[in-house]
């Protein structure tokens, strides 16, 4: 899943090389991978605009989310041609209970998914679940796609209200994060965070514009400093 994200991160920048993993490569998708950021970061635009390219490139693509996506990003692949939204099939478990009872029955899914996506997984831990819910739907998903030998990329926001206590058994289950955090300084009414795998420094930056478009430019270091690209 790591070189998805990499192809994504390409398809926004216009660069061929925004940078480098650092991870085991694992499958055509490279290693399971868990994006953590926090609200506002817009992190279904970046899960969305992964099962795009997935989809125009490997196939079939599942994307489970709690409810449906309310805006979609403007741009990436299905910005350009939307039929590549046929390839997505999407899939709104409301809850733990009927998340794991999707998994546990995804062997009779057909046809067989190139790629998983579960997006907001912070929302199905609720002050109702325990630390056993948290690594049961880790557990069963990593299960899933090895017998499927498919990608998965999973997005949270650890600091939601009940969920933040669980995470620490999701994260366990899945050493190769994605780790998104907002920048001090925003450039006026443009929102900036910052992006990399676990890394010393961050690798990228993500620029939210006023309209809701995404941008995305290498993050140049200077010392101990970070600033963003000029123009």
């Amino acid at each position: 899943m790591s070189r998805t994200l990499l192809r994504v991160l390409r398809d926004l920048s216009g660069s061929q090389e925004p940078g480098d993993v650092g991870a085991a490569e694992c499958g055509p998708h490279g290693p399971p991978a868990l994006i953590l950021g926090p609200p506002g970061c817009r992190m279904s635009g970046l899960m969305f605009m992964a099962a795009a390219l997935a989809a125009e490139e490997e196939g079939a693509v599942l994307y489970l989310c709690p409810e449906p996506l309310q805006t979609v990003p403007k741009a990436g692949r299905a910005a350009r041609d939307p039929l590549i939204l046929k390839q997505i099939r999407f899939v709104y478990p409301p809850s733990i209970k009927e998340l794991l009872k999707f998994f546990s029955s995804l062997h009779l899914i057909s046809p067989t998914p190139s790629l998983i996506l579960v997006d907001g997984l912070e929302r199905y831990l609720t002050t109702m679940c325990s630390l056993q819910d948290g690594a049961h739907i880790s557990a069963l998903m990593l299960d899933s796609v090895s017998h499927f030998r498919c990608g998965l990329l999973v997005s949270a926001t650890p600091n939601s209200e009940g969920a933040d206590g669980l995470f620490p058994a999701v994260e366990r289950y899945f050493p190769n994060q994605f780790l998104v955090y907002r920048e001090l300084s925003p450039e006026g009414k443009t929102q900036v965070f910052k992006m990399s795998f676990k890394s010393p420094r961050p690798q990228w930056n993500l620029h939210i514009e006023e309209d809701g478009s995404v941008r995305i430019s290498p993050c140049i270091t200077k010392g101990d400093q970070c600033p963003d690209k000029q123009d």
